[in-house]
């Protein structure tokens, strides 16, 4: 039982990366390589989640690891943060509800101080600016009503 609940982390990491990857390959535009479509990010995404699946799930065979029990609180914080992202982007834009999905998340980290939350959340939120809209040209409303 132990050896089955040490892969089971990377097993649920294999079954998001296909369902986005083939997800992406059957209902969406790939595009080209000079001009990528809708679906070669997650389908980009999806790959490289099944491939550190399967790096995970070869380590695992090799020498299985111990299971740690689970912290609730930490699976709170990624559980919020999530939420926090879904909740605010349509009403403040993707920057702050970036920066709210940090902050909460943050929240849950033991010794993480204010500033330091504060300054992560804010490097973020520029560098998912600088990747998704400077760097791939994606169009979506960075900061609503701006």
């Amino acid at each position: 039982m132990r050896r089955l609940t040490s892969h089971l982390g990377p097993l649920i990491l294999l079954g998001a990366g296909l369902f986005f990857a083939i997800g992406s390959v059957t209902s969406l535009d790939l595009g080209s390589f000079r001009r990528m479509g809708p679906g070669a990010f997650p389908l980009l995404v999806g790959g490289l989640l099944c491939l550190l699946a399967l790096i995970g799930l070869l380590q695992n065979l090799r020498a299985p690891k111990a299971v740690d029990h689970a912290d609730p609180m930490a699976v709170l914080g990624v559980f919020g943060g999530v939420a926090a992202f879904a909740f605010f982007t349509p009403l403040t834009g993707v920057l702050p509800a970036t920066a709210a999905a940090v902050l909460v998340t943050g929240s849950v980290i033991k010794g993480f101080r204010w500033p330091l939350r504060i300054a992560l959340a804010i490097g973020v939120s520029a560098g998912v600016w600088l990747i998704f809209v400077e760097g791939l040209g994606i169009p979506f409303i960075a900061i609503r009503g701006l």
